[in-house]
């Protein structure tokens, strides 16, 4: 053998053994790489607390507090209905030629936590609907519904408009209102008529000559309240002229129905409600 030849067989095998070592360490290096990654992720779940602090900063004005619509659509099923990386995608950057904004000073870690508080929303929409609506109808009638709440630009206005209630709550959630209206009613948000979502809490004045005002709040500052009684009539109430002024969670004006219908006829009522979805 030549001495080129000789010189030619070591550099091939050389260069066969790096190339033998290059590819052993690659998976262990892809597995270091992947290590951290994993770390990372489990790191940041979203967080739904974290994500109702963000959204009522930042979403709350136009989608209510509750997200089920003001001047912004309603929120309830939509990461069921786009998928939760959509619904980040949008929040960071809007929709153009809409009223939808576009969010950047929020990362992507913010959108995911408000994507998850979001889904806190899903079980409103759970339940099956068993009874009659035609005798539910009937029912919402008698009972004196129409006094407080509007569907369709008739009936009263201290309650919410259930013009499109089928599609913002289930059944479930339904007939535990109809039971215990005050469970759960949103409680955030402050501003002078910021919201018409935090009007639904529930306040006791006492004014400095004895006179008791209970209502919903409609408006908030740090010096005046506006509260709504069940009459539909508004209170503007300057704090310092108050001998006191509490919250009342819990509480609401509508009443409960867990004794004045049967469980049947509450049924009924649900189903009428089920089928309210505004303009199809």
């Amino acid at each position: 053998m030549s001495k080129t030849d000789s010189i030619r067989r070591a550099a091939v095998f050389l260069a066969a053994c790096a190339l033998a070592l290059f590819i052993s360490c690659v998976p262990r290096a892809a597995a270091q790489q992947a290590a951290p990654a994993a770390g990372a992720k489990a790191k940041s779940n979203p967080s739904a607390a974290h994500g109702k602090d963000l959204f009522e900063q930042n979403c709350s004005t136009c989608h209510g507090v509750d997200a089920s619509g003001e001047d912004g659509p309603d929120l309830h099923g939509v990461p069921n209905s786009l998928g939760d990386a959509a619904v980040v995608n949008i929040i960071q950057h809007g929709i153009r030629g809409t009223a939808m904004p576009s969010f950047y000073s929020l990362s992507a870690k913010d959108a995911a936590d408000i994507v998850a508080f979001l889904r806190t929303f899903e079980p409103n929409m759970a339940g099956t609907v068993t009874g009659d609506p035609k005798a539910g109808k009937a029912i919402y009638e008698s009972s004196g519904c129409a006094s407080c709440h509007m569907i369709d630009g008739q009936g009263g206005s201290v309650g919410p408009e259930l013009s499109r209630i089928g599609n913002m709550r289930g059944p479930t959630s339904l007939q535990e209102r109809l039971v215990d209206p005050g469970a759960n009613l949103p409680q955030n948000g402050t501003g002078f008529y910021s919201s018409k979502w935090t009007e639904y809490l529930m306040f006791r004045a006492v004014e400095k000559n004895g006179h008791v005002i209970n209502g919903m709040r409609v408006g908030e500052t740090s010096f005046a309240i506006v509260l709504k009684d069940a009459s539909g009539k508004f209170h503007t109430l300057w704090k310092p002229d108050l001998r006191s002024l509490q919250q009342e969670p819990g509480k609401s004006l509508m009443p409960s129905f867990k004794n004045a219908l049967s469980p049947a006829q509450r049924n009924d009522l649900v189903a009428y409600l089920m089928t309210l979805k505004g303009a199809q």
